[in-house]
């Protein structure tokens, strides 16, 4: 008990570190944007190299102020009685993830099904879940490698469910393993915290969300976030 403690208050302390980075970084990089700008206005008189150096530059300038722009918002308290799209917060978490794949030579394909209606929860905990499968879906994952992010609605049990799906065609699970990674401080990573998945199904519970998952150890693992519909709520 103690030391899961000791790791809440690590990771307290690390999301305030976090936070306070991204507010530093801003700053700077608008000055760099309003540089990059204000060059290219000079377009003109500069030759064809710089001007494709400056435009590089700028997009780079641009997708990083996204970045900063979508961690903001997450480091931002919300109101847990609000409705979200499950799809608007899944684009803010691949956005945030995209590049790390890239530079792993992996790659995110999206299938989102947008005729979902909006659903009740915390969207930075729900956040915060997502981005968690999808990086565990890159650390299981090899050079090339392709995840899958799905939402859908599909009918179990009788019960209409909308289902968030992370699919990688990574290293997979052993047997032995599926019974452990929902507990407390399991982890098969080197340097993993073990609390990664354990939290998730947490957090879940509380809009009475289920995670679960298939894997075939060497072929890769399919993680399910599963919601109850706002209309089946209803009935």
């Amino acid at each position: 008990m103690f030391e899961e403690e000791l790791q809440n208050n690590k990771m307290q302390i690390l999301g305030k570190l976090a936070a306070t980075l991204v507010h530093e970084i801003r700053n700077p990089l608008s000055a760099i944007k309003l540089n990059l700008d204000f060059i290219k206005l000079s377009s003109g008189e500069l030759p064809a190299e710089v001007n494709q150096s400056v435009n590089s530059c700028l997009e780079a300038a641009n997708r990083m102020q996204a970045l900063v722009e979508s961690l903001l918002g997450f480091s931002r308290k919300s109101n847990s009685n609000e409705k979200n799209s499950i799809n608007d917060i899944t684009d803010i978490a691949v956005s945030i993830m995209q590049n790390n794949a890239k530079i792993l030579k992996i790659k995110i394909e999206k299938q989102l099904d947008y005729s979902l209606d909006d659903l009740v929860f915390d969207k930075n905990k729900i956040l915060q879940v997502i981005l968690n499968l999808i990086t565990n879906a890159i650390e299981a994952s090899s050079s090339n490698g392709i995840i899958k992010v799905k939402t859908y609605g599909e009918t179990i049990s009788k019960e209409c469910i909308y289902t968030l799906e992370v699919e990688d065609n990574g290293i997979g699970i052993k047997d032995e393993d599926k019974n452990k990674i929902f507990g407390d401080f399991y982890t098969g990573k080197k340097n993993g915290t073990g609390l990664g998945l354990s939290v998730c199904k947490s957090i879940l519970e509380e809009y009475n969300a289920k995670l679960d998952f298939e894997s075939d150890y060497g072929t890769g693992s399919r993680f399910f976030i599963r919601f109850v519909a706002p209309n089946a709520e209803k009935e």
